[in-house]
Formats: structure tokens, C-alpha cells, sequence
């Protein structure tokens, strides 16, 4: 890829979430400035350092999708439910939640 585009973070991102999805994962987002790509990532409570791991691991193959000079910036966020999330411009992932 040369360029990002809307399109091509969201469908790199959702690809690199399947089979890294812990079920302490509240949200994922995204957003991209210059060559730098934010990844923000909220967990609930019980997330463990796999979790975390499966996350990293989700970073790395949207980072790979990108030229060398693109950087990633992983946020992971503990923040147990129901506390409320800010999301970044492209939400990939979004566990229902009971209101």
C-alpha cells in the first residue's frame, strides 16, 4: 500500500483483529496523522498479559501493511466497563455492552 486511506486502515485493522480478540477487549480504534498510526485498544477487567500480547500482535500486522517510514503508536487502555471509552476516528471493534 501506498497511500492510507479511510478504507484501507479499517479493513487492515479488522483483519488484523481475527483470532487476536481476548474477551477482555472492549473496544479497538484507530486513526492515522502524518506517517504515524494510532491504535487504541480498552480493556475490561481480568485482562492479562496475552490479552495484551494478542494486541500487539493485532499492531504488528496492521504496521506490516504500511512503508517502512509508517509508525505505530499501541494505546492499551485498562478501563473496566462501564466506564465510558473516546474512541479515534476509525472504531474497528465494539463488544456489546449492556447499558
Amino acid at each position: 500500500m501506498d497511500q492510507l486511506d479511510d478504507t484501507d486502515i479499517r479493513l487492515s485493522a479488522q483483519r488484523s483483529l481475527w483470532g487476536n480478540v481476548p474477551s477482555t477487549l472492549r473496544s479497538a480504534s484507530l486513526e492515522v496523522s502524518d506517517a504515524a498510526i494510532s491504535f487504541r485498544c480498552y480493556f475490561d477487567k481480568g485482562a492479562s498479559e496475552d490479552d495484551y500480547e494478542l494486541l500487539r500482535c493485532a499492531g504488528t500486522e496492521v504496521i506490516s501493511d504500511y512503508p517502512s517510514e509508517y509508525t505505530i503508536d499501541e494505546q492499551f487502555i485498562f478501563l473496566p466497563w462501564p466506564e465510558r471509552m473516546t474512541h479515534l476516528k476509525h472504531l474497528v471493534f465494539l463488544r456489546h455492552e449492556a447499558t
